[in-house]
């Protein structure tokens, strides 16, 4: 099914133009057939995070301008190759420091050509625009076995994609349920110098993350009360997702914390267009009240 190129981005009530793009050179067919191991991205890491120094302190820069977009996810692609790359349009006009979530992998899934060409298509047309820009890769720790397997799978992506950031999903529900897995995860990363975090929908996260991801749900109060009890032993930078019922007002709170907006495609009666999305982000973000915005 053709899905409409239309972008829209969750957060206000405005309505989003549409955003159609090509690709200059055809995009490998996804086959299903596993890229090849390739080392050549080693050495191509823009890492933010340094053994041994405060946990989070570099990322605030990094969260600045955060989006969040998912084209691809646990074994399917979300879009055609022509909407795939209108996401990508979206966020060149966006100039973001940190695209998150563009791929989610399931548990030991290797990319495909077609990864690897959308990945770098987007990495090399945001930095146009932004140079410093960061890419994560979003996983789900919970749909791990062990330790041992979740650092086969982070060596593998790193060697294929080298992200500069790793995001895991259910991030404290893991930490209970997968202790190993968090910890290997978090050890490899670390030794790697890459920053790992993932979403949190309580008062913990897990030890030794460099920042935390929260949902807005709405109640502004709810998630200042949060991030300041999670502040009281994590005192880590934290992005606040935007959706539609957390469309109003702005968090006012002393912990370090940024906005990211969900950019996603379809045919809503609400949604962000990108212009619209790039002067909230000036004004909005981070949202502690006492941070001048970004420039």
């Amino acid at each position: 099914m053709r899905v409409s190129a239309r972008v829209f981005l969750l957060g206000t009530f405005a309505v989003a133009g549409a955003c159609n793009g090509r690709w200059s050179m055809a995009m490998p067919p996804d086959t299903g057939v596993p890229a090849p191991r390739t080392a050549a991205a080693r050495g191509a890491h823009r890492h933010v995070h340094v053994p041994g120094e405060v946990r989070g302190e570099r990322l605030g820069p990094v969260f600045a301008r955060s989006v969040a977009s998912t084209v691809y996810r646990d074994g399917q692609w979300l879009f055609d190759s022509v909407t795939t790359d209108s996401v990508i349009t979206a966020l060149v006009a966006l100039a973001p420091t940190h695209v998150s979530s563009l791929f989610r992998f399931a548990a030991g899934e290797r990319p495909t050509p077609r990864h690897l060409a959308v990945w770098q298509r987007a990495r090399e047309r945001v930095a146009r625009t932004q140079p410093d820009v960061r890419f994560d890769v979003a996983l789900d720790a919970l749909a791990y076995g062990s330790g041992p397997e979740v650092v086969a799978h982070l060596r593998l992506l790193d060697d294929l994609l080298s992200p500069d950031l790793w995001y895991f999903v259910a991030w404290d529900d893991a930490e209970r349920q997968a202790f190993d897995v968090v910890a290997s995860a978090t050890s490899q990363v670390h030794a790697n110098g890459q920053p790992i975090g993932g979403l949190t929908r309580g008062n913990e996260i897990a030890t030794d993350s460099d920042f935390g991801v929260l949902t807005a749900r709405g109640d502004a109060r709810a998630i200042a009360r949060q991030l300041s009890a999670l502040r009281q032993y994590h005192d880590l930078p934290y992005l606040v997702l935007r959706t539609p019922g957390s469309a109003g007002g702005s968090l006012t709170t002393t912990t370090r914390c940024h906005y990211t907006w969900r950019l996603v495609l379809g045919g809503g009666p609400t949604g962000f267009a990108p212009t619209a999305l790039a002067d909230s982000l000036r004004l909005a973000a981070p949202c502690r009240r006492d941070a001048p915005p970004p420039r």
